[in-house]
């Protein structure tokens, strides 16, 4: 076997055991792959989306070249092998680095926005834990501080839009859910809170509908009615803003009763 096809053998078998182990599975870092300590040979081998070749070539550079001019280039791009192959972990330790090592390098910008993207690709649906989902928020809202005029902005404000409303389902589903256990001193407290800190999302929306109906079991109605009137001002479902408006007409016949 020649030199080159015995590093490619390596590697792709390292990166095949990763693999199986799931899609949460991560290359070690102290994994032995023969790789050349070359900038320019790794970002050629990422260039032609050669990723296991340039993995292996970029971080033998970083680990033997830790201060040059290119070893920042080296680490962006070795994250961005890492992206590609769907090692999260490792992705996020090598733009980790770059930021943290190379405050005055070019790539700030773009390893700052890599790293939010490796939170924002592994956080879950809204039922689930939102760590990485709270992660990627933080790490969005820094780098639109620090660079408001980067190509990335736009995509960045688009994520944090979608990552809040995810937020914003997930104290959604827990209100609803103690609704359902009649617990609801624990249902207004969810309630409540997708309302004030989402106040225009569609999810606040069904919260007040929800909420209302609390207020009206315990005879509340004019708070309930106060509700009912916010949910045409969300952007919740034309179901969810019809059964408002039914709900306060009900509460405003019975207000008119002697």
């Amino acid at each position: 076997m020649t030199g080159t096809k015995a590093r490619r053998f390596f590697v792709l078998a390292a990166t095949a055991a990763a693999l199986a182990a799931g899609c949460g599975g991560s290359l070690r870092e102290n994994q032995t792959v023969e790789g050349v300590a070359s900038y320019e040979r790794g970002k050629e081998a990422f260039d032609r989306k050669d990723y296991t070749d340039a993995i292996a070539d970029l971080k033998a550079y970083v680990e033997q070249y830790p201060g040059t001019d290119n070893t920042d280039d080296a680490l962006y791009f070795l994250g961005q092998s890492y992206f590609q192959i769907k090692d999260y972990v490792l992705a996020s330790g090598q733009f980790d680095r770059l930021l943290r090592d190379f405050p005055a390098s070019s790539r700030q910008p773009d390893a700052l926005y890599q790293l939010a993207r490796c939170d924002d690709v592994q956080s879950h649906p809204a039922p689930l834990d939102q760590a990485e989902t709270l992660r990627a928020i933080s790490r969005y809202k820094q780098f639109l501080d620090i660079y408001p005029e980067n190509p990335n902005a736009p995509e960045a404000i688009k994520r944090l839009d979608a990552l809040n409303d995810r937020l914003a389902q997930k104290k959604y589903l827990n209100g609803r859910l103690y609704v359902r256990l009649k617990q609801y001193d624990a249902a207004t407290f969810y309630l409540s809170a997708t309302i004030a800190e989402y106040p225009g999302s569609r999810w606040a929306g069904q919260s007040a509908l929800l909420l209302a109906g609390i207020y009206s079991r315990r005879g509340e109605y004019a708070e309930a009615a106060t509700l009912l009137r916010q949910v045409p001002e969300t952007s919740a479902p034309s179901e969810t803003k019809r059964e408002a408006r039914e709900q306060l007409r009900e509460i405003e016949k019975h207000e008119l009763r002697p």
